[in-house]
C-alpha cells in the first residue's frame, strides 16, 4: 500500500485489509480521501459506483476508532434507502466483528425490541434513514437522545447527491443540524457522491460555514459501448450470446421491466434471470439481489432501484434499454461494470429520437459534463414540517429559540426570522400551532391532520404510496397502481414480479387484491402512473448540437445496425427543417395555425415557456416535450411579432412582481410533497417556480438565441413517429465489446 499512508494507519487495520480482504494497495480515490478524513476535515468524496469510495471513508473512520478508542455511538451512517442500509450494515458488520465493534441498523423493517436495545446501549455504528432519525428526535426523551448522540465523531452520508436536491435531503440537512445540540463541536461529516456538475454546492450543504473539501476520482475507467436498435420485445436477440456472463439490464419504467423480463424468460433457456423494481415486495427484491450476487452469470432486469450502490457483485456488461434521463444516472449505471477488468462495457438498445439522446449522453459523459443540481435555501414547505417536528420534540418553545435552532442548516439559510414569524402566524390561523406571548405549542389540527398511525406519515416528507397490495394467500407479492387496480375484476390476469397471476378477490376499501399463480396467462403487464423524470436542459441542448452536426463523428463508430444511419439521416434533414446555430426555429402552420417552437431546452424550461404563452394567449391543444412546445390559439391568430415579443421578453416577464402567482394560476395541480398545500399562496407559488420549472435555462435560451421562422414542421412528425424496423437477425457486432 502507499508508503505515506502505511505509517499513519493502525497495524490491526492494515492486517485486516491485506489478510482478510486481500488488498495489496489502495486505489486513487482512497489515497486522496483517507488523509483528508484522518485530518478530521469534512470531506465530500466524488466517484462513480463500485470505485471504492465507501472504503475510502471507512478506512480512516475505523482507524480513528481503533487508535482513539471512541465510546459508542461514534459513527452515524445515513442512507436514502432501506436496501442500502441493509447492504451497508452487512459490509460494516464484517469489519466491526473483526475489531470487536458493534453495529445497528434502524429503519421501518427493524423490530421495536432491536431499537429499544440500541437506545439503552448504543453500538459503535448506527445505519439509519432520515425518517427514522426524525422518529428518534421526536419520540425519545432528552436523556435518551443525549445517550445516543453525545459521542458521535463521524457522520457518513451515502449517495449524498441523491439527498441534496430532494425534500428528503432538506429534511436530513435540518435533522443533522438539530442533533448538534447533543454532540460535540468536532464531528466530521463525510459525504459519498456520484459526480455532479456543481459539487461546491453539496460541499456547502454539508457545512455552510466551512464547506467540505472535495475529493474527486480522476483515475477513470475505460468505457466500451455499443448501440443497437432492439427493444423489450426482442431484447433476447442481442443478449443471448451473454448467457454465461453477468448482465445488468436497466430500464426506465416498471412496465418495461416486466415486459423485458418476460421476453428473456420466454426466449432464453435460463433459470438465473431476475427482476427488480419498486412495486415488487421487499422479500422478493432482496432474494433476487442475493441470488444475482452469488451467481457467476445471469441477467437482472431493473429500474433505477439498482442504480445506487447495493452490492450485487462484479457485472460484466450493463445494458440500457433506452438511455436514462440524466448523464448522472448514465454514469451511475455504467459504473456497475468493470470492477475487475477496469473496463466498463455497456450496450444501449434504443430506437428513434432516443438514439440521439443516447449519443448526447455518451458525448457529455466523455466530456465530463454532468447536470448541476439545485438546492433551495428557502424551503418553506420542509421548514413548516421541521417547525412542527421541533415543537413536538420540545412541547413548548419560544419562536426565537425555534428559529435559531433551525436556521443554521444550508436548506433554510435564506429564511429570515420575519419569514418564520409570518409562517408561524399562517400556521396558527390553520390551528397547526398555538402562539401565546411568543411561545409555540402544537395546535388542534396538528394531531388531527398528522396523528394517524402514531404520526407515521408525518415522519416522511414525501407522499406515501397508495398502491394496492397484492397477496397470494398471506404472502405479499407486490403492489399495483390505483389506476390499474381499480379496473381489475375477479378472474382478470396480469404479470407482476415476472410471474403470471389471476385475481381471486378485490377489497377496494382495504386496497388489497388476492391472486393465484397461473401457469399460462394472458401476460397483461400493469401500467404504473408516473410522469417520469424530466429530460434536463444540458442533454436537450446537446441534442440540438448533434442535429446541427456539431460533434465528433467518431462517436458513431459503435452505433450499429442502422442506428448511426438514422442519426446521420436526421442530421441531414435538420438544415431542411431550418435548424441552425444560435436560432430558436418557429413554425406557424399555414393551414391549422398551430405554432411549434423548437427550443431544445428540456422539459422544465419548456413547461415554463408554455405557461408564459398561457398567460398572454388563450391557448389549447398544447404539447410540451424536451425539444419543442406546440399549441393553437383561440380567437385571433397569433402573429410572428407576438411570438418574438414574448420570447425576447422572457427575462423581464420572469422578473415581474408576483409572476410566480400568475404562473401558479395557469398551472395544473402539482404535488411536491404533503406539506406544500399548508403554505400561503405566495410560498406555494415560489416553490412551484423553483422546482417544477427551469427559469435559468429558459432565460439562457431566450437571451442567447434568435427567433427564426421556418416553413416546415417536419421534425415534430419525425419525433412523434419513432417506429423503426425491428432488427430480428442475430447481432454479430456485439463482439466489439468483447475485444480487449
Amino acid at each position: 500500500m502507499t508508503d505515506n499512508l502505511i505509517s499513519s494507519l493502525d497495524n490491526r487495520l492494515m492486517y485486516f485489509l491485506s489478510e482478510q480482504l486481500g488488498w495489496n494497495d489502495l486505489n486513487s480515490i482512497q489515497n486522496k480521501a483517507i488523509p483528508n478524513v484522518l485530518d478530521n476535515k469534512d470531506t465530500l468524496i466524488l466517484a462513480p459506483t463500485a470505485s471504492g469510495k465507501t472504503e475510502a471513508a471507512l478506512i480512516p473512520i475505523f482507524n480513528d476508532i481503533l487508535t482513539k478508542g471512541h465510546d459508542p455511538l461514534s459513527v452515524l451512517y445515513v442512507s436514502p434507502l432501506k436496501a442500502l442500509i441493509n447492504d451497508m450494515f452487512n459490509r460494516i458488520e464484517r469489519w466491526a466483528d473483526y475489531f470487536d465493534l458493534t453495529v445497528t441498523k434502524w429503519h421501518g423493517d427493524v423490530t421495536k425490541s432491536e431499537k429499544d436495545k440500541f437506545v439503552k446501549n448504543p453500538t459503535d455504528f448506527l445505519c439509519i434513514t432520515p425518517e427514522s432519525l426524525e422518529v428518534i428526535l421526536m419520540n425519545k426523551n432528552f436523556d435518551d437522545k443525549e445517550n445516543i448522540f453525545s459521542n458521535i465523531k463521524f457522520i457518513l452520508i451515502d449517495e449524498i447527491h441523491y439527498f441534496a436536491d430532494s425534500d428528503r435531503g432538506i429534511q436530513l440537512n435540518s435533522l443533522l443540524n438539530r442533533i448538534k445540540k447533543y454532540t460535540s463541536d468536532n464531528v466530521v461529516t463525510v459525504g459519498l457522491s456520484a459526480t455532479v456538475g456543481n459539487p461546491d454546492l453539496i460541499a456547502e450543504w454539508v457545512n455552510p460555514n466551512n464547506p467540505a473539501d472535495i475529493i474527486r476520482d480522476t483515475s477513470g475507467r475505460q468505457l466500451k459501448y455499443l448501440v443497437l436498435p432492439f427493444n423489450e420485445y426482442n431484447i433476447h436477440i442481442p443478449l443471448k450470446r451473454f448467457k454465461d456472463r453477468k448482465v445488468l439490464i436497466f430500464v426506465n419504467s416498471r412496465a418495461t421491466a416486466e415486459l423485458a423480463f418476460r421476453t428473456l424468460k420466454d426466449n432464453l433457456n435460463l433459470k438465473n434471470i431476475y427482476i427488480h423494481h419498486g412495486s415488487i415486495n421487499k422479500e422478493t427484491r432482496e432474494e433476487n439481489e442475493r441470488k444475482f450476487k452469488e451467481d457467476a452469470g445471469g441477467f437482472m432486469v431493473s429500474t433505477s432501484t439498482l442504480e445506487l450502490g447495493i452490492d450485487i457483485g462484479d457485472i460484466d456488461v450493463v445494458v440500457h434499454l433506452n438511455p436514462p434521463y440524466s448523464v448522472s444516472s448514465f454514469s451511475q449505471r455504467i459504473g456497475r461494470s468493470g470492477r475487475r477488468s477496469k473496463v466498463q462495457r455497456t450496450i444501449i438498445l434504443s430506437q428513434g429520437m432516443n438514439l440521439i439522446v443516447a449519443l448526447a449522453e455518451l458525448i457529455l459523459y466523455f466530456e465530463n459534463k454532468v447536470e448541476e443540481i439545485s438546492i433551495s435555501t428557502h424551503s418553506k414547505d420542509i421548514f413548516f414540517h421541521q417547525l412542527l417536528s421541533s415543537t413536538f420534540e420540545k412541547g413548548r418553545v419560544h419562536a426565537k429559540e425555534l428559529y435559531n435552532e433551525l436556521k443554521d442548516c444550508y436548506a433554510f439559510s435564506d429564511i429570515s426570522y420575519e419569514d418564520c414569524k409570518n409562517l408561524l402566524k399562517f400556521m396558527e390561523e390553520q390551528e397547526f400551532v398555538d402562539i401565546n406571548q411568543g411561545y409555540i405549542s402544537l395546535g388542534y389540527n396538528f394531531e388531527k391532520t398528522f396523528g394517524k398511525r402514531n404520526f407515521m406519515e408525518f415522519f416522511a416528507v414525501f407522499y406515501p404510496s397508495y398502491e394496492y397490495k397484492i397477496f397470494e394467500g398471506r404472502t405479499e407479492v407486490g403492489g399495483l397502481d390505483v389506476s390499474f387496480a381499480t379496473n381489475l375484476d375477479v378472474g382478470d390476469e396480469f404479470v407482476l414480479a415476472g410471474k403470471l397471476w389471476k385475481v381471486t378477490s378485490i377489497s377496494h376499501d382495504n386496497y388489497r387484491i388476492s391472486v393465484s399463480k397461473m401457469p399460462n396467462a394472458k401476460k397483461i403487464v400493469p401500467k404504473w402512473v408516473s410522469d417520469g423524470p424530466a429530460l434536463p436542459y444540458l442533454i436537450s441542448r446537446k441534442v440540438y448540437e448533434i442535429l446541427l452536426g456539431n460533434f465528433d463523428k467518431n462517436y458513431l463508430k459503435y452505433f450499429k445496425k442502422g442506428t448511426g444511419d438514422y442519426i446521420k439521416d436526421l442530421i441531414s434533414k435538420a438544415s431542411e427543417y431550418g435548424f441552425s446555430k444560435d436560432l430558436i426555429p418557429v413554425n406557424i402552420d399555414s393551414k391549422s395555425k398551430e405554432v411549434t417552437i423548437y427550443t431544445f431546452a428540456g422539459d422544465k424550461a419548456n413547461r415554463l415557456l408554455m405557461k408564459l404563452f398561457n398567460l398572454y394567449h388563450d391557448t389549447y391543444l398544447e404539447m410540451v416535450t424536451p425539444f419543442f412546445i406546440s399549441f393553437k390559439v383561440r380567437g385571433n391568430e397569433i402573429s410572428e411579432s407576438d411570438i418574438e415579443n414574448l420570447i425576447y421578453s422572457v427575462e423581464d416577464i420572469l422578473n415581474e412582481e408576483n409572476i410566480e402567482l400568475l404562473i401558479d394560476e395557469v398551472s395544473k395541480e402539482f404535488k411536491k410533497n404533503k406539506f406544500i398545500n399548508y403554505l400561503s399562496p405566495q410560498d406555494r407559488a415560489d416553490l412551484k417556480m423553483n422546482l417544477f420549472f427551469n427559469r435559468e435555462g429558459l432565460i439562457d435560451l431566450c437571451k442567447n438565441n434568435m427567433v427564426y421562422f421556418i416553413s416546415k414542421s417536419s421534425f415534430k412528425e419525425e419525433y412523434l413517429n419513432e417506429v423503426m424496423k425491428f432488427v430480428n437477425n442475430e447481432d454479430n457486432e456485439i463482439k466489439v465489446l468483447e475485444d480487449g
